[in-house]
């Protein structure tokens, strides 16, 4: 549910455990969406990264993304999975 804000408060209004709770529960919400978000911007950047690399070094016919977040569509045939780091190591 999305975050209800209320906006007639007033110097008389109590304050109440709903409240408090509505207040963390907005603040819990809004932080885990920032922390897609950065996923997101930090996947953004790679790809474009690849894309600006391939396009100044005339590099445009096969470009790939992959960020090693999973190996769900990678056949590791050498080397091994740092699965803490997200990094394969050859």
């Amino acid at each position: 549910m999305p975050y209800q804000a209320k906006l007639d408060w007033t110097p008389d209004s109590p304050v109440t455990e709903t409240d408090i709770n509505r207040w963390e529960k907005g603040i819990d919400d809004a932080h885990k969406l920032l922390e897609l978000h950065a996923i997101d911007i930090s996947r953004l950047l790679i790809d474009l990264k690849t894309v600006k690399d391939a396009v100044f070094n005339n590099f445009t016919d096969n470009v790939f993304f992959e960020d090693f977040h999973t190996l769900d569509d990678v056949l590791l045939v050498e080397g091994w999975y740092d699965e803490e780091n997200k990094r394969v190591v050859v």
